[in-house]
């Protein structure tokens, strides 16, 4: 199997909190910063530093985005428009309203992408989608979930999330779709078992458990392959398309590997929505190619930015970013 050094343990006495929430914590006990519980269900605390209260919402929603920032991150299209006012680099793509027009759907090639306007967790987005019959079926999933649903071209290559801080980007992690690798003697139901030793079910864990759905079925079937098969050394499948890792995805960092190119896409598209705190999600074609702007495109801003993927990678280092986030946040009264 795939070695890898995840070390989550969860914080005493914060286990309830997600885990973003719990990395926040420990940084606050570690200052000695005087801090009260609001309401754990909604991993929302107080602060309190030189007189002043700072609210903490999920562990980065706070005064350090303004509400205007926050808006802007939130609905895919609004990014779009600051993303382009700024002459950042995304995917060629409609706006859809319930009563739309079929035949604008011609200004869009194939492969394409739906997604909710408004939605977030990778909920009823659809990507690498082949002919209309696909695509009807995708823009009727969205719709289910926002009336309002984007229609993009497919780009090629694999999505990175960059974490920006203040100007900078302090992390970037590879999320790659939930996988296991072979060892020659456990079958994919064993290999799945030992991967979700140390994992979670909810986002009280950085890394979720990777739950055998219809979805996994379809992509070990279309693999030609079952539970019970034994899978040779080394040999590793993907067992859905979808990188979220609320399905079971991994996490790489790759701070130290990333070309500057698009570590300044990255915190050019912060800056374009006005956000001090955010996680900027770019799919690069070839990480490896000298970088350009045909090499890549900028996928979507997230305000409310995961950090717990960034200190607990899969594989990789920890880099601390709970130290970053709190300055903002201290700093933004």
């Amino acid at each position: 199997m795939e070695k890898s050094n995840y070390n989550f343990t969860p914080l005493p006495g914060y286990e309830q909190f997600e885990a973003t929430t719990q990395i926040i914590i420990a940084e606050i006990l570690r200052r000695n910063l005087p801090f009260e519980i609001i309401d754990e269900t909604n991993n929302l605390i107080v602060v309190t530093h030189e007189g002043k209260e700072f609210i903490i919402h999920e562990g980065t929603i706070s005064d350090a985005n303004s509400l205007i920032a926050y808006w802007i991150s939130n609905d895919k299209w609004m990014t779009r428009q600051f993303l382009k006012r700024k002459g950042i680099r995304q995917a060629n793509g409609l706006l859809l309203n319930a009563n739309f027009d079929p035949p604008q759907l011609a200004a869009i090639n194939f492969p394409a992408v739906v997604k909710p306007a408004d939605t977030d967790h990778g909920i009823a987005v659809s990507t690498n989608i082949q002919n209309q019959e696909e695509l009807d079926s995708a823009i009727d999933r969205a719709f289910q979930h926002s009336n309002r649903v984007i229609v993009e071209e497919y780009f090629v290559g694999q999505e990175y999330r960059f974490l920006v801080i203040d100007g900078v980007v302090r992390a970037i992690a590879f999320r790659e779709p939930a996988n296991i690798t072979g060892d020659g003697t456990h079958s994919v139901q064993q290999l799945i078992d030992l991967k979700n030793k140390g994992r979670g079910t909810d986002y009280r864990h950085p890394l979720l458990q990777i739950k055998i759905d219809e979805e996994v079925k379809r992509h070990l079937k279309a693999q030609s392959i079952g539970l019970e098969t034994v899978l040779q050394p080394d040999e590793k499948i993907y067992l859905r398309k979808n990188s979220n890792l609320s399905t079971g995805g991994d996490s790489i960092d790759v701070t130290d590997e990333m070309p500057d190119f698009y570590k300044k896409v990255a915190e050019q598209a912060a800056l374009a929505a006005g956000l001090n705190i955010a996680g900027i999600d770019i799919i690069i074609n070839d990480r490896e190619a000298t970088p350009s702007d045909a090499n890549y495109i900028v996928v979507e801003l997230n305000a409310p930015a995961m950090l717990s993927m960034h200190d607990f990678p899969y594989i990789g280092k920890n880099r601390q970013v709970e130290k970053y986030v709190l300055d903002s946040i201290l700093r933004s009264k």
